[in-house]
């Protein structure tokens, strides 16, 4: 476990170095809100492709070698991104980059494979911790690699950190990673007939309790995807920080995510349950983003983002512990694939819009939507099956 911590962690700090800087890097090539938030969503969208894939994937040919694959991939789109001097590049780069992203679902199967029903959510909440970890400093060392000033911040440098950085996970997943998936499940995937993702598909979604599991994702998630691709749009415009005030205040996120998914994750589950901190994280969120909108200041910045973070931290292991427990060992990759394919999915969606709402309601609109999206995914908690 320490040991994929440690990959994802590193692999996380060189996604986490562009999270600042992108918008800014888009609007450099003379692309406006509407396009930069399309864009960004783009690498969300073919995660949503790639999610599934891997995932069925891993299942039959094991967790290491789709891990080295896709992080391979990312590395060059990061190369690809550090070089790019048009919008044309920026979306080859975001589309690669969406791809081998998919991988996700092949970490969290991975830890599903290594970990008990009893100690599942615990063992999320330390990917979900390597992940905070990640934007705690990917963000902070972007913002410093970039500089503070939006119009002559370097985007070589921090795309070339992130690709050795990535490079290095890939390193790390080669010589050092064991492989989670015993060759004997592998065996009985592959005996298994033949099905398309269209059969995986229906066959999930006939499956009420991961169902709802996956729409709460789905609604979850899209909210934060208005957060991350108008944040540092709303930042600037607002209170006019530039990439290194932006990664600070993501580095602030990160620590918030990394002290409860690293520490507190574990005891919470086993006290008062997945189930139950899911319906927690859903009205910390409506929250943060409600408070979000009305912000004009750095107070309610940080009780808005500190709101947004518990949130946050909560609800993405407690998700993926509750859906990879709908999964049988043969299965599970493939699962959970459906579940991250989901959550690109609503990556997709949120940017979608997030753009033209921004531009045409307002700055704050998309935190507003956000916060009505949190709604629908209260309500679904409240129907899942008691067992869960």
């Amino acid at each position: 476990m320490l040991i994929l911590f440690l990959i994802v962690f590193v692999d996380l700090v060189g996604f986490g170095i562009m999270i600042p800087l992108l918008p800014f890097y888009v609007e450099r090539v003379g692309a406006g809100p509407e396009i930069i938030t399309i864009t960004l969503g783009l690498y969300s969208l073919f995660q949503f492709v790639a999610a599934p894939l891997w995932g069925r994937l891993s299942d039959k040919h094991g967790r290491k070698p789709i891990l080295a694959w896709t992080l391979s991939g990312l590395a060059i789109s990061y190369l690809i991104l550090g070089f790019a001097d048009s919008l044309w590049m920026i979306i080859v780069s975001r589309v690669f980059g969406g791809l081998m992203a998919g991988n996700i679902s092949t970490a969290f199967a991975y830890v599903a494979d290594i970990t008990t029903p009893e100690t599942r959510a615990k063992g999320m909440g330390m990917v979900g911790a390597a992940f905070g970890l990640g934007f705690i400093f990917g963000p902070v060392i972007g913002g410093v690699l970039a500089g503070s000033d939006a119009e002559t911040a370097n985007f070589l440098i921090p795309a070339l950190v992130a690709a050795s950085l990535t490079m290095a996970a890939f390193l790390g997943v080669i010589f050092v990673l064991p492989e989670s998936l015993s060759q004997g499940i592998r065996d009985q995937i592959r005996a298994q007939p033949k099905t398309t993702v269209g059969d995986r598909l229906k066959s999930a979604f006939n499956r009420r309790a991961l169902t709802l599991l996956v729409c709460i994702g789905f609604a979850v998630t899209m909210a934060w995807a208005l957060l991350e691709t108008t944040l540092a749009l709303w930042a600037n415009a607002i209170l006019s920080f530039g990439p290194r005030e932006i990664g600070l205040l993501l580095t602030y996120v990160g620590v918030i995510s990394v002290i409860i998914q690293g520490g507190m994750i574990g005891p919470l589950t086993k006290r008062f349950g997945e189930r139950a901190l899911v319906a927690v994280a859903v009205c910390f969120l409506f929250g943060g983003y409600g408070v979000l909108a009305a912000t004009q200041g750095w107070t309610l910045l940080i009780v808005s983002m500190t709101l947004l973070a518990i949130g946050n931290a909560l609800a993405n292991p407690s998700l993926s512990s509750l859906v990879s427990k709908e999964a049988d060992d043969r299965e599970r990759g493939a699962v959970l694939g459906v579940y991250q394919g989901a959550s690109s999915l609503a990556r997709v969606a949120g940017p979608i819009y997030a753009g033209v709402v921004f531009v045409r309601l307002g700055p704050a609109t998309p935190f507003e939507i956000a916060a009505l999206c949190m709604v629908p995914a209260l309500v679904m908690m409240m129907a899942l099956p008691k067992r869960l």
